[in-house]
């Protein structure tokens, strides 16, 4: 019996413990856009999402060593916490492919095609292979007729098989929503090691 009472209250501590720690790793800073722009994210003042997000002040992405990464920003940690969580979870859902090669939730705003047809790692970009009609201006249209061209099928042709969120992962740090574009074979621990690089230069 007392070996089972020392079994409960070591899990006991064991969770007390744990759970103070998500505690301490909860950030109630609030920061400013000038605090973001020194974050070393080429032209984030520059660029603004389409997308109104409820009660965010400010809503940019920018470069951060070679991939995309955006920031939304709220007023208070709680608005960041509840209406930055929801926001972040609908740039970033990730869908099965039901309608051609759309793998993105109906709220998202920047996508990217990823994946080849052949298989392999979900997050590769695609490259583009089209030498057609895509990226030509036709002088003569009277030698083509629009009905022959299967764009759709062009574009799986390209190679892309899916066009997912550009952001997929995303990490609440104080009034700060940040939103990272994957690198190619890069997964989600890896992404998160990025935002803590990110993190770690806020003031």
């Amino acid at each position: 019996m007392r070996f089972y009472f020392a079994i409960i209250l070591s899990l006991m501590i064991v969770l007390s413990c744990s759970s103070s720690t998500d505690e301490q790793d909860q950030v109630n800073t609030i920061y400013s856009m000038e605090d973001a722009s020194k974050l070393g994210i080429k032209n984030l003042m520059k660029n603004d999402f389409e997308t109104d997000f409820s009660e965010a002040t400010d809503a940019k992405w920018g470069f951060w060593k070679g991939r995309e990464v955006a920031i939304i920003r709220y007023e208070s940690v709680e608005n960041a916490r509840t209406l930055g969580k929801t926001a972040a979870e609908e740039q970033t859902e990730l869908v099965e492919v039901v309608e051609k090669n759309i793998a993105h939730g109906p709220n998202v705003e920047k996508t990217k095609c990823r994946g080849d047809a052949y298989g392999g790692n979900p997050y590769i970009l695609s490259p583009k292979y089209d030498i057609g009609f895509g990226e030509i201006l036709t002088l003569n249209k009277s030698s083509f007729i629009e009905s022959e061209l299967d764009l759709e099928a062009n574009s799986v042709r390209d190679g892309c098989v899916r066009r997912e969120p550009m952001f997929i992962e995303f990490r609440i740090h104080g009034n700060l929503v940040i939103m990272i574009e994957p690198m190619p074979d890069e997964d989600r621990t890896a992404m998160n090691k990025i935002i803590d690089e990110i993190v770690a230069k806020l003031p």
